[in-house]
């Protein structure tokens, strides 16, 4: 079990692992919800084009180097 501290602003990290697992990135719009005495947090679906194409060039070519490979340099 993973733990973390709530700060006096009411923040709190999510440990690494689970953002990962769950792909979570900065900015994410995440959802609370209490279920009994626990706290949920879920993300939420974004209806925004540009975000849900956020990150999936990653693995691209950089401009600079699909520039040179185009003129053959």
């Amino acid at each position: 079990m993973e733990t973390a501290v709530l700060c006096d602003r009411g923040q709190v990290t999510i440990p690494k692992q689970f953002r990962t697992q769950l792909g979570l990135t900065p900015r994410m719009l995440l959802a609370f919800s209490v279920k009994g005495d626990q706290l949920v947090i879920s993300r939420m679906k974004t209806s925004n084009p540009f975000e849900a194409a956020r990150g999936i060039l990653k693995s691209a070519k950089r401009t600079d180097e699909l520039i040179r490979s185009m003129r053959g340099c």
